[in-house]
């Protein structure tokens, strides 16, 4: 399953498909992200020069924890930042409930001690500055950030009150816009 922040970046910015080739991924995330730089994007990896330069000539594809990272990389290396900026100002004019997100099994955090929501699938507006901050995400942490508020605003609105964004939980998986 693709990651959380890979996900939305194609929700939002459909049009901007990563390569599928891993050549074509790596050569893409060392020239966008570390300005061509292979030691760089090699120091980022957590990989030696040499293997970065086998990903680069197609003779050693990356597995495991480094398959995933370049793939995210190579996502977010799509979308220029004035794309993402165009796309923020868009989502920040557009009227509430535009962009809905559907968090599944939503949940996990405590009211005075006791289960406060027992965890269940919810579908919620987000705002436009919410929405905007979405297509500004450049990981999955920010995006983690924005539904976490999108969430602790709808449980503020509640006789509770007083949630932030980190007292949520939820699995990234069963997040996705609507």
């Amino acid at each position: 399953m693709a990651g959380l922040f890979r996900r939305i970046a194609g929700a939002l910015f459909s049009s901007r498909q990563a390569p599928a080739r891993t050549t074509t991924q790596a050569a893409h995330v060392r020239e966008k992200q570390y300005g061509g730089s292979t030691k760089e994007m090699a120091r980022a990896f957590g990989v030696t020069e040499r293997t970065v330069q086998r990903w680069l000539k197609g003779t050693r594809a990356p597995k495991g924890e480094a398959a995933k990272k370049l793939e995210t990389a190579a996502a977010a290396a799509q979308v220029t930042d004035r794309g993402r900026e165009r796309r923020a100002r868009q989502m920040a004019q557009a009227p509430t409930g535009t962009v809905r997100v559907r968090v599944d099994r939503a949940g996990t955090f405590n009211i005075k001690g006791s289960p406060g929501v027992r965890p269940r699938t919810m579908e919620l507006d987000l705002k436009p500055d919410q929405a905007a901050a979405l297509a500004l995400a450049r990981d999955e942490q920010a995006v983690r950030d924005v539904v976490g508020s999108v969430l602790a605003d709808h449980f503020n609105g509640g006789p509770y009150g007083g949630f932030q964004p980190g007292d949520f939980d939820f699995d990234p998986s069963g997040v996705d816009l609507v």
